[in-house]
């Protein structure tokens, strides 16, 4: 009998011990970089010494409106110590502000959800604290509204004819202050504003499935077709504020990858110039190399991510942890070769939380009996859902995604079926695997026996703890 070894992998709500052979690469996380010992220093200190721009202080006034704009739930699946550097930023904010004469009711705070659901009150209370929800009350404090035309500016297009729809706020003020907290490299930047500020006019053009795509991973910043799009409508977002004299003034907080997370970098300044330091810190902490791809990938996948925050996981939403952050996780070149299988342990139950994911609900009910295939499906249905009335009802004042939201999920999954075979082990109902075009096996022993006889003996098989906490840089 050939040697084994044990690995401890993610698996819906727990952990599932599963018996590897010896010789499986098991990729872990570095070690957590140490964190600032002061949080408020360090925030204070950029804001004095921002990188490309002019400090807080000299670009404000009694008379100045200011617009302070925050990341929403999304990706922050893992735990933080706390309090949240989103509500520590916003209180340094407030006091440096308040030095410089801003009157507090000159002061607005936005969350840039995009067309992920908003969020209530209450839920923004676990990270803003209640004392600043309450003070900013319900017409400072709110949530974008990518739906309200009459606060939607269009201000033109890329020079390959992209859509910058964004929230008119962003235009109005006369400072605009934007707090990200970046999970990966495919966040911050750029994208906090087109993409967080955006409408589905805006975001379709980044988000739509690209047959055509190369496949290269959005966590690799230097070949990220994505990153380039973002970038160019981030670059008309520039232009129409600096014929206005304004310049977005952005905070990027990097985390590390301890548990809970604590903060290990904070860069200020504007997000063209400021956005190349942060993906630095989060490569030293997050990027692990590693050497040749393998013909089997095996890893976990516990019952939550950034989406199913407050709410449950769903199949679309695994289908897209699988796309994106499973196989489509990595630097150079996928650890999977071309044509390899990949293996997800996950129970897959089909359950919808009806109040925030309705439109998930009819695109897994009706949709996905038609097609598995997310270029078809984007083509023929997205524009029906995106303008449905009862999805944006449900956006707009019932805490429910965007009747879109569904195929920027499942366009995920296009690369990943184009190049390897998904196996999901462990599933409760084969049936909700198999509509997802997946092939389901009753426990992960039986999917790794089914490797071994679709690969042969010594087939190569590498092990992930859990998706999100590294990313692997593949060298050839």
């Amino acid at each position: 009998m050939p040697a084994t070894k044990t690995e401890l992998i993610a698996y819906g709500d727990g952990y599932l011990p599963v018996q590897v052979p010896e010789d499986a690469r098991v990729l872990k996380p570095k070690p957590p970089l140490p964190p600032l010992p002061d949080v408020r220093e360090a925030l204070r200190d950029a804001l004095y010494n921002p990188i490309a721009h002019e400090p807080i202080h000299r670009l404000v006034g009694p008379k100045a409106r200011v617009l302070i704009c925050f990341d929403d739930a999304s990706g922050a699946s893992w735990r933080v110590k706390p309090p949240d550097v989103r509500q520590v930023a916003i209180e340094v904010l407030l006091e440096e502000l308040g030095k410089a004469g801003v009157p507090l009711e000159n002061i607005t705070l936005l969350c840039t959800q995009g067309l992920h659901r908003k969020l209530t009150r209450t839920e923004m209370e676990t990270f803003l604290g209640r004392d600043i929800v309450l003070r900013f009350g319900y017409t400072r404090l709110y949530s974008h509204d990518a739906e309200d035309r009459e606060n939607i500016i269009h201000l033109g297009y890329t020079r390959r004819g992209f859509d910058v729809e964004i929230n008119k706020a962003i235009v109005d003020a006369d400072q605009v202050i934007y707090i990200s907290v970046p999970g990966t490299p495919f966040n911050a930047g750029w994208k906090s504003i087109v993409i967080g500020a955006g409408t589905f006019n805006t975001i379709r053009h980044t988000h739509r499935a690209w047959p055509t795509a190369t496949g290269q991973s959005v966590d690799d910043p230097e070949r990220s077709a994505f990153k380039k799009l973002v970038w160019e409508q981030g670059a008309v977002v520039q232009q129409h504020l600096e014929r206005q004299g304004k310049r977005i003034f952005t905070l990027e907080v990097v985390h590390n990858n301890a548990n809970p997370r604590e903060v290990i970098a904070i860069h200020a300044g504007h997000p063209t110039e400021v956005h190349p330091h942060t993906l630095r810190v989060l490569q030293e902490q997050d990027v692990v190399e590693t050497r040749g791809q393998s013909d089997v990938l095996l890893c976990g996948m516990p019952n939550v991510d950034g989406y199913s925050k407050f709410s449950i996981f769903n199949p679309i939403l695994l289908g897209n942890a699988i796309g994106a952050y499973i196989y489509g996780a990595f630097q150079g070149q996928p650890l999977v070769k071309k044509g390899g299988i990949v293996i997800v342990a996950n129970p897959a139950r089909a359950e919808f939380d009806a109040r925030y994911f309705k439109p998930y609900i009819e695109f897994w009910e009706r949709l996905l009996p038609l097609s598995t295939d997310p270029y078809w499906l984007w083509e023929n249905f997205v524009d029906d859902f995106a303008h449905r009335p009862e999805y944006i009802y449900g956006y707009r004042y019932a805490h429910a995604y965007h009747g879109a939201h569904p195929f920027f999920m499942w366009n995920q999954t296009l690369v990943a079926r184009r190049n390897v075979r998904v196996w999901v082990a462990g599933c409760k109902d084969p049936a909700v695997v198999r509509r997802m075009g997946f092939e389901p096996f009753p426990t992960v022993q039986d999917a790794l026996s089914a490797a071994e006889g679709e690969m042969g003996k010594g087939y190569s098989l590498t092990v992930l703890e859990r998706p999100r906490a590294l990313i692997p840089r593949v060298l050839g």
